[in-house]
């Protein structure tokens, strides 16, 4: 068996009459066989479908070889090698005559896809959990130096506004912030704050403290 292959979709044809399936190299490849090596038949694609997914499928072919018209249905195949893919089949069933004697269409495998959407998804997720988190360690700050609280205390208020308010803390935290960089919280507090600083810097040039 070669798991790989060069392209992503692949080409099927079912005569509903004899039960039979043809594929093309590539419908075998997605399925993690060698061109040619196996006999498709309904039995084996059954197997390949997750077994969450099963029944759907089935009631879709089932539509398409009964009644004609195109469909799409989405769903987890199980390759040979026992790893998952993530794939779609699309395709038309035909109605020659007074039944339908062709269903044929495509295999498009979609993992790729799906993967690369989970990866910026998660991306994203993480990104903004860490910028929650700043923001929220702002806030704390901010709570410490006008309330003179510790760092549990500060975020015991955040919690205490967040329950009672139905806010959720991030969203509180963002919001405390926005107005802090519009306005002091403490009216004269950041000139206290300037004459903290430049006492506390006096003192350490004045003892040899370190100049970074």
């Amino acid at each position: 068996m070669n798991a790989a292959y060069s392209r992503p979709a692949g080409r099927f044809v079912y005569r509903v009459r004899d039960d039979v399936w043809e594929w093309d190299d590539d419908v075998y490849r997605i399925h993690g066989f060698e061109p040619g090596s196996i006999e498709p038949t309904t039995e084996l694609i059954h197997a390949s479908k997750h077994p969450e997914d099963l029944e759907r499928v089935k009631v879709v072919l089932a539509g398409a070889s009964r009644d004609g018209g195109s469909f799409a249905v989405a769903y987890r195949l199980r390759r040979a090698d026992g790893t998952e893919r993530q794939v779609v089949l699309i395709g038309y069933g035909d109605p020659g005559g007074p039944e339908v004697e062709v269903v044929e269409g495509y295999y498009i495998d979609l993992t790729k896809d799906f993967a690369a959407q989970i990866r910026e998804e998660t991306h994203r997720a993480v990104a903004a959990s860490a910028e929650a988190r700043a923001t929220i360690e702002q806030a704390k700050g901010v709570l410490m130096m006008a309330y003179g609280v510790s760092a549990d205390g500060a975020f015991a208020m955040l919690e205490w506004w967040s329950r009672n308010h139905n806010v959720k803390v991030r969203d509180l935290a963002a919001r405390l912030m926005a107005s802090t960089q519009s306005q002091p919280i403490v009216k004269g507090l950041h000139l206290s704050l300037d004459k903290l600083l430049f006492d506390l810097t006096s003192r350490w040039s004045v003892t040899g403290g370190d100049d970074r």
